[in-house]
């Protein structure tokens, strides 16, 4: 079973995700910041960041590629989700592709979605998140209304440390 652990950006998803890997989870890291980096980004007409053509795509499968290979009975994590294309979209004031919508209704994650909330003071921006913390919480709004519209149910993770955050969702899921 996959757990999405999801939020705005920059709000300690990552960390989080890197310590649930240390302790030998199987982990699908979010890789836009890669696939950014390489090959660009530009401004919109009103200065929301613009992805390369096909990303949309191109995280898709990754996200897929990983939900698929996990063997049924197997605890593993997932840096976002497919619902956080369709909120990235929402954000955008753009209507989430077909492929995304049918992909976000058929491919199922654990119902439990673990979300990082908005944490100012743990919040950075930088060459490739270049959102400031209320964009980032604008972004935030539009993932949980994303997930809640795929049926899934949020839990907030507590505003503390990435190993406490880490017991926490273990301790809910009774590991």
């Amino acid at each position: 079973m996959v757990y999405v652990i999801t939020g705005g950006p920059g709000f300690g998803k990552t960390t989080v995700l890197n310590r649930l890997e240390e302790k030998g989870f199987p982990v699908c890291s979010e890789n836009a910041r890669e696939v950014l980096s390489s090959q660009g980004r530009s401004e919109d007409r009103v200065g929301i960041p613009e992805v390369p053509e096909g990303f949309e795509r191109i995280m898709a499968l990754w996200r897929l590629n990983f939900l698929q290979s996990i063997e049924k009975g197997t605890i593993a994590f997932s840096d976002r989700g497919l619902p956080d294309q369709v909120a990235y979209s929402w954000y955008k004031n753009k209507i989430p592709s077909d492929y995304i919508e049918e992909k976000a209704l058929a491919e199922r994650y654990a119902q439990h979605v673990f979300v990082t909330p908005p944490w100012k003071d743990i919040y950075v921006q930088d060459e490739i998140r270049k959102e400031n913390f209320d964009e980032a919480c604008m972004i935030h709004s539009c993932i949980l209304k994303s997930y809640r519209k795929y049926g899934y149910e949020t839990i907030d993770l507590p505003l503390t440390s990435p190993e406490q955050r880490v017991r926490f969702i273990l301790n809910f899921l009774g590991i």
